[in-house]
């Protein structure tokens, strides 16, 4: 899973960087947004398949045209009574980002996902895009503008509590939304240590595998794009089965896991272990 994610990673940057030269080389007036690195992605991921455009009622991203926290940016992506269960895969972009596929999603047959949340670094004004498969093979696509500045190179934040890889839940009354947070600095490998100057290397989650009810829910690969302490909020449908389970691995093959039991009386069984997971 680790070489896969590392793969991914190499196959994202090279159209940043590919655009980054050809800004440097090319006339004085910026770049349009639109000029990012969805024309190099578009082909690598889904070819010259049609993707449809139009349809809100389908499924709708929703992120602030101005955010007020680049490096903390919220996104929802929302899906209409029509595609819930029919999603097979949902992709993540942020075009002029260093690192711009944010997260793949990969949904298990059955899950009945009305929406994700999750927060994002946005390093420069772009169009941020979310394109979702479904399991018939049809594309659909929603874009927006947002506004923002330093999102990738912001600074961490001062260390707080907790222990490296802690996982933590809130559930909503109901069962149905699940959040899921991860204490991890997820560092873009853009930061300066503000302490010493010298450059943070980069240290992020790379994906997550999540069940419920003993029964795969989803699966994700992550990048430096997620902000620090990576947060995602499932809603469904319909009540969670519990247990929850999440497991994910890091970029240094560390690993960790916790289980939600459906009560806000039950105690996660959260763990890390780095001798688990070995370095390719």
């Amino acid at each position: 899973m680790l070489h896969h994610a590392r793969v991914f990673a190499n196959l994202v940057l090279t159209p940043a960087l590919l655009l980054a030269a050809a800004t440097a080389a090319g006339a004085l007036e910026a770049p349009s947004p639109s000029a990012g690195a969805w024309e190099f992605l578009r082909p690598q991921f889904y070819g010259e398949r049609p993707i449809g455009l139009v349809d809100e009622t389908f499924m709708s991203l929703e992120a602030p045209a101005n955010t007020p926290d680049p490096a903390a940016t919220p996104v929802t992506i929302h899906f209409g009574p029509a595609a819930i269960g029919r999603i097979k895969q949902v992709r993540l972009i942020i075009d002029n980002n260093p690192s711009p596929v944010v997260s793949t999603f990969d949904l298990a047959e059955g899950a009945r996902i009305e929406q994700l949340g999750l927060r994002v670094r946005v390093d420069r004004f772009t169009s941020m895009r979310v394109i979702a498969e479904t399991r018939d093979g049809a594309l659909e696509m929603r874009s927006q503008w947002v506004n923002a500045s330093g999102g990738c190179s912001a600074p961490p934040s001062p260390a707080g509590g907790g222990a490296l890889g802690e996982i933590r839940f809130r559930a909503s009354p109901d069962g149905k939304a699940l959040q899921v947070s991860i204490r991890h600095p997820n560092n873009s490998g853009f930061q300066i240590d503000p302490a010493s100057g010298d450059p943070i290397a980069p240290h992020y989650v790379a994906s997550l595998h999540i069940s419920a009810g003993g029964a795969p829910l989803l699966a994700a690969e992550t990048g430096i794009s997620i902000s620090e302490n990576p947060t995602l909020r499932i809603v469904s449908d319909r009540a969670l089965a519990a247990p929850v389970t999440v497991e994910a691995v890091d970029s240094k093959a560390m690993r960790f896991s916790a289980e939600w039991r459906g009560s806000a009386a039950a105690t996660a069984s959260n763990q890390s272990d780095s001798g688990a997971a070995h370095r390719p």
